[in-house]
């Protein structure tokens, strides 16, 4: 069965579940919204003929249950994952890739498009919001996105010109182990990762930041009134925060405000370092809004931003085009 025209469709089951959910003003994301976004995915898929969606098996079953679940008007398969592997977003960009989709539609949070891009895909995304935190992600209407997915998929070319490269944040990290985010990262005085989210300002020592976004919750709209960064813009921010300094206002998560204040400031180029050190104490590293690495006393990080990120589809350039030639 050929795949030369499919769409690998991702949904993270956990996103927009995490704990600053709980204490700011928003609800849990259920499956059954989660479902009701892949359907209109789907409504757009189907306006375009002969465009097929491959979701990838995993073990908790939701992705068999949603495949029962779409319109039949576009064919779905399911994607044999392999015996004895985790099920994690990692494993299934590379499951759906290996079975010939030509873009894939990710449906998550920041953190869900963190992982997207450590799988290094070799094929062009559309991160699509579904978190609590979605910088990273197209907030537009869902079914636009999925047509204009198909579209894409559908015509070809080179994606170059349908797509924008992301910036990354490198993390060398003691003992030669490398991380990555997307779009922040955070230097916190906790020395554990508790609920790993991070969304009090007085826990936050340090941020580097590929983008600061004044409209959208988390750590990068700390950025934003200092100065706005956009996908587009080929430089990012490094914030020292403390005690004193400029107060800068910021949404932590929907119906959840905090006040930080910044020391000190400063732009990043491509192939800029920051080198981040946690206080007496020890510390811990925030990737896209999640603490995930601790740092010991003595122990430090250093951060370089460059434009070596997955391909970023953008629905509102391929449906210009799309409006001048109607698939058939």
């Amino acid at each position: 069965m050929s795949h030369a025209k499919a769409i690998g469709l991702i949904i993270n089951p956990m996103a927009g579940r995490d704990i600053r959910r709980l204490v700011a003003h928003a609800s849990l994301q259920s499956q059954a919204e989660k479902a009701l976004i892949a359907h209109r995915i789907v409504a757009g898929i189907a306006a375009v003929p002969g465009v097929r969606v491959l979701v990838p098996e995993d073990r908790s079953g939701f992705f068999s249950w949603l495949s029962t679940e779409l319109p039949p008007e576009v064919p779905v398969e399911l994607v044999s994952r392999p015996a004895a592997v985790e099920d994690s977003t990692m494993l299934w960009v590379s499951m759906l890739e290996a079975a010939g989709a030509r873009a894939l539609i990710v449906v998550g949070g920041d953190g869900t498009q963190r992982n997207v891009a450590q799988a290094h895909p070799k094929i062009p995304v559309l991160p699509v919001a579904g978190g609590t935190n979605n910088v990273a992600c197209y907030l537009g209407d869902q079914t636009a996105g999925g047509y204009a997915v198909a579209y894409f998929v559908k015509e070809g070319g080179a994606y170059h010109h349908w797509a924008v490269q992301s910036k990354l944040l490198h993390v060398e990290l003691p003992g030669g182990v490398e991380e990555m985010a997307l779009i922040d990262v955070a230097l916190t005085r906790q020395n554990f990762t508790g609920a790993m989210a991070v969304w009090d300002p007085s826990d936050v020592q340090a941020l580097v930041l590929s983008r600061a976004d004044a409209l959208r919750p988390g750590l990068s709209n700390v950025g934003a009134f200092v100065s706005p960064v956009g996908a587009d813009d080929d430089f990012g921010l490094y914030l020292s925060l403390g005690d004193r300094g400029r107060a800068c206002p910021a949404v932590m998560a929907p119906g959840l405000m905090a006040t930080f204040h910044v020391e000190q400031e400063r732009y990043l180029g491509f192939g800029d370092t920051v080198e981040l050190h946690p206080q007496d104490a020890g510390g811990s590293l925030a990737f896209d809004g999640e603490r995930t690495v601790v740092l010991s006393r003595g122990q430090s990080a250093r951060i370089t931003l460059r434009r070596d990120g997955p391909w970023v589809l953008d629905p509102a350039r391929i449906l210009t085009v799309s409006k001048r030639s109607v698939p058939s």
